[in-house]
């Protein structure tokens, strides 16, 4: 029997191969990203930890861990954790997702260490990224504890660094958008407004320091202005609203312009009138005089019932001598009606100018005209 050559050899040999492959992948889930490239695992033994990442996103499958610059593990699996409603016995929480990442035995964290995703380069795989607390790296820290294999480090201690991709996605967005010509505009204005003299612009600077401390100082002088606003607010403005609705209307806007435009005119009248005063002092002593006219005729005038007639007042009984005394004595002059004739004793003296005074203001306060 004759041997196959070289050639027959090595085609028999990658067709057995490629139908190794093909058996196997139809066996099984398999994904080409689970075979570890040479040079990309950890040597030697390892630990399993769980971290909790708010997403993974561009994480990598057999993503690196890093501690200090140096490589210590790898990503192995990724778990996608949905939302819980809450429930009487269970807390609510937002969806998550677990990483597994095995690290090299001869590496232990310490208890507090934070797990973040960063990335190096702007075209670079994204990785995890261990930090160990302040107090660790400084050497303070009072307790030597680790994290334990199977560990998990909580929510609360991951985080993800924005993508260089979206950072430079920004600044361009920054620099093309015109920001920096808005900058370099206000820039020159803040020049143009600002002294010649760095001196001056240093005192201003200076000034506006003292008062922004001063007011800082102060707070509590603010705190009442605004209390004492709010309460003018609430009590004088919401309290009252029925009353100055009103006031806002177009009627009421007009109202009220008329009225303080009325006011304004009377204060334009007085002033116009206030040179008069110094021409007017004659008149003090003249109406100093009518005192005594004013307390004769003011009862006369305002009495109980100063404008009726028929009522028992001075006006009534001034009315009355005029109507029923004077005007017929006038009119007709004087009568005598004479009943009879008889002899007595002599006649009386002449009354002196002062008793027939005396008389005729007893007849006039009789009659009600004086008091």
């Amino acid at each position: 029997m004759k041997r196959p050559t070289l050639p027959a050899r090595r085609v028999a040999a990658s067709a057995l191969l490629a139908a190794t492959l093909a058996v196997a992948c139809g066996g099984c889930d398999f994904q080409p990203a689970d075979i570890p490239v040479p040079g990309t695992g950890v040597g030697g033994p390892t630990y399993h930890l769980r971290i909790e990442f708010a997403d993974v996103l561009n994480l990598p499958q057999g993503a690196k861990v890093i501690v200090d610059g140096v490589r210590v593990g790898r990503l192995t699996r990724v778990t996608l954790v949905d939302p819980v409603a809450a429930a009487p016995n269970r807390p609510a929480h937002k969806g998550y997702v677990i990483a597994d990442v095995d690290i090299s035995s001869a590496v232990r964290l310490p208890v507090g260490t934070t797990a973040e995703m960063q990335q190096e380069t702007p075209l670079g795989d994204v990785h995890i990224e261990f930090t160990e607390p302040a107090a660790s790296r400084t050497g303070s820290t009072t307790s030597d504890a680790a994290i334990a294999p199977d560990a998990t480090i909580p929510l609360t201690d991951t985080k993800q660094s924005p993508p260089i991709e979206d950072i430079l996605a920004r600044l361009s967005t920054f620099v093309g958008s015109g920001a920096i010509t808005d900058i370099q505009a206000i820039v020159h204005k803040m020049n143009g407004i600002l002294p010649r003299d760095p001196k001056e612009t240093a005192r201003i600077a200076a000034t506006l320091g003292f008062d922004l401390g001063d007011l800082a100082d102060h707070t509590n002088s603010i705190h009442e202005v605004v209390n004492g606003i709010s309460s003018t607010v609430e009590d004088g403005l919401l309290k009252n609203t029925p009353t100055l609705d009103p006031l806002l209307t177009p009627e009421g806007v007009q109202h009220t312009t008329d009225v303080m435009n009325a006011e304004i005119g009377v204060i334009f009248v007085l002033t116009a009138l206030g040179p008069m005063a110094s021409t007017t002092k004659w008149l003090g002593p003249v109406v100093g005089s009518l005192d005594n006219s004013v307390h004769a005729l003011v009862p006369m005038l305002f009495g109980a019932h100063p404008l009726d007639a028929g009522s028992p007042s001075n006006y009534a009984k001034l009315v009355d001598l005029i109507q029923n005394k004077l005007i017929p004595f006038v009119d007709r002059g004087p009568k005598l009606n004479m009943v009879g004739v008889s002899l007595g004793p002599a006649p009386a003296a002449a009354m002196s100018p002062d008793e027939q005074t005396g008389r005729i203001v007893d007849t006039l306060r009789m009659i009600g005209v004086v008091r």
